[in-house]
């Protein structure tokens, strides 16, 4: 049986009396809305975050948080390479820090991310990722992270997104990474190798929900996020 503190379980899709109950315990009036901007590297969607709640902030005075936690190679130096000793420890420890981004607020209305916990997921099934630092017992202690919080997922808004360019933006901004010295989370793909990522990086553990497919088009996803819409 999960167990959830008030704040993960605010998140959850919950009976009447029950979110009532915690609504109060919390001192909230309202139930905080998890939003996650999915896609694949490329499609833009810390760009398109941020240039959307700057708009929605100034025309429906909605209160957002957009955490930005996050695990790099170079806060532990045994992860500044990777190595099999330890890449499924710097893995799960990224994973863990998306999943801090779901449950960490206040007061805001909407709780927003521009990629999942499962993104990890899509990784690993990959092929061109598939470097060998990481056993199979040692990928299925990540995927209890991965899917720690399968549950707020279910109940949230997931708008995944699409681009042309998608490949174009990724080889960009991993070569200005590059060229800047920056130790990058995976080794840079070719295209055949994104490619591949990109055809596996699917919806199919959001199977239960109407997930959005759409361009980068800021308006229509203010739009699903100001009125509820999926």
């Amino acid at each position: 049986m999960k167990y959830f503190n008030d704040k993960e379980a605010i998140l959850l899709n919950l009976e009447d009396n029950t979110e009532k109950e915690l609504l109060k315990k919390l001192g909230r009036k309202n139930k905080p809305q998890v939003v996650i901007i999915d896609g694949p590297d490329g499609t833009e969607k810390s760009t398109i975050v941020e240039n959307m709640i700057k708009r929605l902030e100034e025309k429906n005075s909605l209160k957002i948080i957009f955490n930005k936690f996050k695990r790099k190679r170079n806060d532990d130096k045994r992860f500044e390479k990777p190595l099999k000793e330890y890449e499924w420890l710097f893995r799960k420890q990224v994973v863990e820090e998306i999943n801090k981004r779901i449950v960490e607020f206040m007061d805001e209305d909407i709780i927003i991310l521009d990629k999942s916990p499962y993104c990890e997921y899509f990784y690993q099934k990959t092929k061109s990722f598939d470097r060998g630092y990481i056993t199979p017992y040692r990928n299925h202690k990540m995927e209890k992270e991965i899917f720690k919080y399968k549950d707020i997922i279910d109940n949230a808004i997931i708008i995944f997104l699409e681009n042309k360019e998608c490949w174009n933006n990724y080889i960009e901004r991993e070569t200005k990474k590059s060229n800047k010295g920056h130790k990058t989370s995976y080794e840079t793909l070719n295209e055949e190798e994104y490619m591949d990522m990109n055809t596996s990086y699917h919806c199919v553990l959001f199977e239960d929900k109407n997930i959005r497919f759409i361009l980068p088009f800021e308006e229509e996803i203010e739009d699903i996020l100001v009125n509820g819409r999926r």
